[in-house]
């Protein structure tokens, strides 16, 4: 075996040639050329294939491979040994190997690859062999004439992951390797794990669940547990089950149990899988101390000390042992009802740091041992100061940031430090011993004055000291916003009033206010500086839910506040009952015919109709849920007379409502008529009118009078050939308001009848007007809302947009992207169905590519965090500072213009961390 260099093996043609030259051994120049073309070979191969066969010397060396391929058909041996000086001459061969692996659907086990030769002078393949890594390999020879392509076809016996090779051997020797891992069947694992239940009280009682997982996807066909206690199961599962493979076992007895799971797979894949799980709770006890103040004592270098014992099955101390560090040991024995403190003093002889040890045997046999440093010095002196720090990033003169100056002669550091800042609002922050930052608070002042500031500092060891200083602060213009909702005026379940709750320090008024209703239907109101009414508005939505309503204020003086919350808009069930009296079509009198008339304001329909006709002979009528018809009922009373007719309508869904009204039932020689009005438009001045009379003795009307409310009223003479369809008149009202229109009708006979209703006409509206929005997708995409404002009776038909580059678009809401950054003007046509017209345009700003959209630095953050941000509006933006639990703390609202914002923020107060900033 000959090694080159540390490069591979020789190859076959090497092989061969140099056998073939120590055999003949004519020239050392022959045999010196041998050497150096294996050279040559050697490393073309070792640096093309990406393969290092010193890794694996027997990747081919097995029967399959060359056991009849000793000396190939065609290969000259003299030819190496005689041209072997003037190869090495030659440039460079180099060839590859690779191959990959097509898809055939027979069988996951059934594998097809195909060899991609390549060779830097065009020659072809001879040999091809493939290790398929179970074992069973073979090598493919092939003529100088064949074309491709170079595949061949392996059945592996069981699934698995497999390093599939391929070795392409060329025409005049060069020869190169590639190797693939290679995934054949269905590959399947088995796991669990126990799952922890605190509400569980006993630690015997355990649930394992499987973890199954099959590279096909298939399911669990049946899992089988051994538990480790003799106690085995198996679970059957259809193969659409989509829970937890859970089960639950109970021990008898704590200690280790050897727990196995084997799954079966649908398809016939099997895994298994075991671990060693404890069951029960053993003792376990560990044991710390911490130093507690001496009081009235003379000894300045003496020290407390206090056990703290823990046991998980609360077992208590039975003998405490100290080690103080100065070779003055101690141990205390306690008994078994003792409650504590487990309490000890001791006086060193000098100060300095000790290793204390404190070793606790518990009743039980249960021993724990733990060792800290301590430090015993000179009674604590201590001092208390501070100074107001200078942030020029806040322009806010009443928020003020304090820092604490402790000292201390032994080096401690402050535990706690309380600050009262002369307004009422102190606070205290309690910090760790091994705190390395600056006691830096911030604080806020509502009023301009001079306000006294005290600090307090209780220091580690308990020594305390206080100072007071007085400042002077003066109050700029501070602003807030609010809003709540006010109860409902209206019967719609989804109209919503808010009102806006401005908020100044120096009382100065809203200039504009801006609602978002959380349903992309917003608005804006400007108000004048003497306005002293209620800043409401009212919202109407078209589904219940919950929204998240915000209000923006911009005040006269330019302070600006923004608030949300969230709101819940309902719609419960609302059902209504009333009927109508339906107008005899014969002769008969005391037959009166009824026209139930529901109301849902959900659209669910009447499941029974129950009717009390107010002669003690009532009915309930059942309808099926998809009942189309008229809910009408037909009831004939004996005499004449008024009742009282109720309807009660229970619907589907458990809405109930009922209403009663009287009726009259007319004898023979009764009369009556009924109005109806015609009603074009609810603003049109234009209404008819008409008239159904009825007489129970079935005598003709003679006259008709009409009484409009307006002052414009009219009679009429009926003549026999008048038709009761002609019984109409049309009406020109002089202008909007509510009329009281009547009609009454004179029967032949003198009978009259009389009935009156309500006109109401509205005045017209005029709006014509509508908005646009947008927001930025991406550097160079934007989105476009269009909203319009126009009558509810003229609806939109077209939106249109101009984009300012010479592209447009329809539709309400529309996505477009720039090519290229610069200033573009966006217009906006609406159109509505009666001729309403509005253009509106306006100025964006289009940011490019190589423009940062959000800069931070420095990173990491010290004490001022400041920020670069391009924006493409003049608005205001929220800035959040979001801890890695994805908490908000801390909360801006700049105000960015177009173009380079630069901005500073205070993040003294946050502890160190990672943190997320959204703009």
């Amino acid at each position: 075996m000959v090694r080159i260099r540390g490069f591979a093996f020789l190859t076959l043609y090497e092989k061969l040639f140099f056998y073939q030259t120590l055999i003949q051994m004519r020239k050392l120049y022959t045999l010196v050329a041998g050497l150096l073309l294996c050279l040559v070979i050697t490393k073309t191969f070792g640096q093309q294939s990406g393969f290092n066969l010193t890794t694996n010397p027997d990747l081919y060396n097995n029967s399959h491979s060359f056991t009849n391929a000793v000396i190939p058909d065609g290969i000259n041996i003299d030819h190496f040994q005689n041209n072997a000086s003037s190869d090495a001459d030659e440039q460079q061969v180099t060839c590859q190997a690779n191959f990959e692996e097509i898809h055939t659907p027979n069988s996951t086990l059934s594998k097809k690859f195909e060899a991609i030769p390549w060779h830097s002078e065009q020659n072809k393949p001879v040999y091809i062999c493939w290790k398929f890594g179970d074992g069973k390999d073979t090598c493919i020879q092939y003529s100088n004439t064949f074309t491709g392509p170079y595949t061949v076809v392996h059945y592996y016996q069981h699934p698995g992951n497999y390093e599939v090779c391929v070795r392409i051997v060329y025409q005049g020797g060069c020869e190169a390797t590639k190797c693939k891992a290679v995934l054949a069947g269905d590959v399947c694992k088995a796991d669990f794990e126990k799952l922890t239940f605190t509400s569980v009280s006993s630690p015997l009682f355990v649930t394992y669940k499987a973890l199954p997982w099959n590279s096909s996807n298939k399911k669990p066909k049946k899992i089988c547990w051994k538990f480790g206690d003799g106690k085995d199961t198996c679970i059957e599962y259809p193969e659409n089950f989509t829970g937890n493979y859970v089960v639950r076992h109970p021990y008898r007895e704590i200690g280790f149990y050897e727990v196995c799971v084997s799954i079966s797979y649908y398809g016939g894949c099997e895994a298994y899988n075991c671990k060693k799980i404890q069951i029960g709770r053993p003792d376990e006890c560990k044991v710390d101390f911490e130093r507690i103040p001496i009081l009235n004592t003379d000894q300045p270098l003496a020290v407390g000390l206090k056990a703290l014992p823990y046991h998980n099955n609360n077992k208590v101390p039975k003998v405490i042992c100290w080690s103080f560090g100065d070779g003055r040991d101690t141990c205390v024995e306690y008994a078994q009802n003792f409650t504590g403190p487990y309490v000890i003093r001791h006086n060193y002889n000098a100060p300095g740091t000790f290793t204390v040890c404190v070793k606790v045997l518990y009743y039980g046999g249960c021993e724990s041992r733990i060792c800290k440093p301590i430090v015993v010095t000179r009674p604590d002196a201590c001092k208390a100061d501070f100074e107001r720090v200078q942030v020029a990033s806040t322009t806010n003169p009443l928020l003020a940031y304090f820092k604490a100056l402790p000292a201390h002669n032994n080096n401690k550091k402050p535990k706690q430090i309380c600050w009262k800042f002369g307004d009422g609002k102190d606070t205290c922050i309690t910090y760790p011993e091994n705190f390395t930052g600056t006691y830096i608070v911030r604080h806020e002042y509502h009023l301009p004055g001079t306000y006294e500031v005290c600090v307090k500092i209780l220091y580690y060891g308990g020594c305390e000291a206080y100072n007071c200083k007085k400042l002077v602060f003066e109050r700029p213009d501070t602003c807030k916003a609010d809003f709540e909702r006010l109860p409902l005026t209206t019967n719609h379940p989804l109209s919503v009033y808010f009102k806006a709750l401005p908020s100044h320090n120096n009382d100065k008024k809203p200039k504009q206010i801006c609602w978002k209703f959380g349903d992309g239907k917003d608005t804006c109101i400007t108000y004048p500086e003497n306005f002293t009414g209620t800043y409401a508005a009212g919202h109407v939505y078209h589904e219940p839910g919950t929204y998240e309503v915000c209000v923006k204020i911009l005040y006269y003086g330019g302070c600006e506040a923004y608030n949300c919350k969230k709101i819940i808009v309902e719609r419960p069930d609302e059902c209504k009952a009333d009927f109508e009296r339906l107008p005899l079509t014969s002769y008969h009198p005391l037959s009166v015919y009824y026209n139930a008339l529901p109301a849902h304001n959900n659209n669910k329909k009447p499941k029974q109709i129950c009717w009390t006709f107010g002669d003690g002979k009532d009915t309930c009528i059942s309808y099926p849920e998809n009942f189309t018809g008229n809910y009408v009922v037909k009831h004939e009373y004996h005499t004449a007379g008024n009742y009282e007719v109720c309807v009660k309508i229970l619907y589907y869904g458990g809405c109930e409502a009922k209403n009663c009204k009287i009726i009259k039932v007319e004898g023979p020689g009764e009369c009556r008529v009924k109005l109806y009005e015609l009603v074009p438009s609810i603003t049109s001045l234009v209404r008819g009118f008409h008239a159904t009379p009825w007489s129970s003795a079935n005598q003709r009307p003679v006259g008709i009078c009409w009484y409009f409310g307006d002052g414009t009223d009219t009679c009429l003479r009926l003549n026999s050939t008048t038709a009761l369809l002609d019984l109409f008149i049309r009406h020109t009202f002089p202008a909007p308001g509510v009329y009281k229109t009547c009609v009454k009708i004179i029967f032949d006979g003198g009978c009259i009848a009389y009935e009156c209703t309500e006109v109401v006409i509205r005045p017209t509206s005029n709006a014509c007007g509508g908005y646009m929005t947008d927001s930025l997708l991406s550097p160079r995409t934007i989105k476009f809302k269009g909203f319009s404002i126009h009558n509810p009776n003229d609806p939109v038909i077209g939106y249109r947009w101009t984009f300012g580059d010479g592209s447009s678009a329809t539709g309400k809401e529309v996505t477009h992207t720039y090519n290229a950054p610069g200033t573009y003007e966006v217009c906006l046509n609406i159109k509505t169905q009666l001729g309403c017209e509005t253009n509106i345009c306006k100025k964006l700003h289009v940011p490019g590519n190589t423009q940062p959209v959000l800069h931070i630095s420095p990173n990491p953050v010290v004490n001022i965090m400041h920020m670069q941000f391009l924006s493409t509006h003049t608005e205001p933006v929220n800035i959040r500072v979001v801890n890695a639990n994805g908490v908000t703390v801390k909360s801006y609202v700049r105000n960015a213009v177009i173009g380079l914002n630069n901005w500073d923020f205070d993040l003294t107060t946050l502890t160190p961390g990672s943190y997320m900033v959204y703009v």
